[in-house]
């Protein structure tokens, strides 16, 4: 299938900062068969999600992805790579619900039709953002995939106060080797013996090396940038009596066996069944053996995508693997 590719840009109703976008689609617009956002992670950008964006508009998908504020290209100068201006974790979970709209409204004028599905595929930090985003607006979205989900961790109060403290001496701008190590630090040491620095985001050596030589990955985040990922973790694991508006809303979580983030399977266990106590009734997960973090660059993306796009076209669980609430590896719960 013949696709076309066009960047655009969204102003952001919160601060006017503009986000960079980018769309990937079907040359024919009645080939157009459904919408997928993409919510990116942490010291990364759009530009990394060209393979998994090329593959759904050749299979009917119209694909966006945009550049969270303080990433990519959504930075006013290019000191502010990892800085999140005044707005913080609120604006981005703002420039979500703004980008959703964008792309029903763009996928409406292109096709003449309003009743395209629109799924959110998210990313690490991204899934952070989703989940904040479904306290407001989960009735936007027909389905959410989960990827490299970071789960709960324990020491978020202590983090956050010493990110106030820095801040005092250092400024929201500052950054510091000491944040970096305690809030953003810890998931190399499992793959120490490589020797080579992320390795952890995936099993490809090649892979690294290209997210490592990217200027537009890997950089440390500001003081701001931390703070307000704390703050976005707090806020995802929040207890709170709030019914969802959406409870049937599909979500996928979608995970490597060897991807740090997920701290442990039972913790990942926990941040699915986090969501189904919120209300949400059709909650899965699914981890994909021998990947790490990037699940959409590993070798065996192929895999990843199959499983997307089965998820997409509802067909229901591919091959029978998904059993009850849960599938780690090909297997069921136990």
């Amino acid at each position: 299938m013949e696709m076309k590719v066009s960047k655009f840009e969204h102003v952001s109703e919160t601060d006017g900062l503009v986000l960079s976008a980018v769309r990937t689609e079907p040359e024919q617009a009645e080939d157009i068969r459904g919408t997928v956002l993409i919510v990116h992670g942490m010291c990364e950008h759009k530009g990394r999600y060209e393979p998994v964006m090329e593959f759904l508009a050749t299979h009917g998908y119209l694909a966006i992805a945009y550049d969270h504020r303080g990433h990519g290209e959504s930075v006013k100068e290019e000191g502010d790579l990892g800085y999140l201006y005044d707005g913080g974790y609120e604006a981005m979970i703002e420039d979500m619900h703004e980008m959703v709209g964008e792309a029903r409204k763009y996928a409406a004028e292109r096709t003449g039709r309003e009743d395209l599905p629109l799924t959110v595929l998210a990313h690490s930090m991204g899934t952070l953002v989703a989940r904040c985003y479904l306290r407001k607006y989960d009735s936007e979205l027909d389905r959410l995939v989960l990827c490299g989900c970071p789960s709960k961790r324990g020491g978020t109060r202590a983090g956050l106060a010493l990110l106030k403290v820095l801040k005092i001496f250092k400024g929201g701008r500052g950054r510091s080797k000491l944040a970096d190590a305690i809030v953003g630090g810890g998931y190399d040491k499992k793959f120490k013996k490589e020797n080579v620095k992320y390795a952890w985001v995936n099993s490809d050596p090649n892979e690294v090396k290209l997210y490592n030589e990217d200027p537009l990955c890997g950089y440390t985040f500001t003081l701001n940038g931390y703070e307000n990922l704390v703050k976005l973790m707090m806020l995802t694991y929040l207890d709170s009596d709030q019914k969802p508006g959406n409870p049937e809303l599909p979500v996928r979580f979608f995970s490597g066996s060897e991807d740090p983030c997920a701290i442990t399977h039972d913790k990942l266990r926990a941040a699915a069944k986090f969501l189904r106590r919120q209300g949400y009734k059709n909650v899965k997960v699914r981890i994909y053996p021998g990947m790490r973090h990037e699940i959409l660059r590993e070798r065996e993306k192929a895999e990843v995508f199959a499983g997307l796009i089965w998820f997409l076209e509802d067909n229901g669980d591919p091959r029978d693997e998904w059993h009850g609430n849960s599938v780690f590896a090909g297997h069921p719960e136990s």
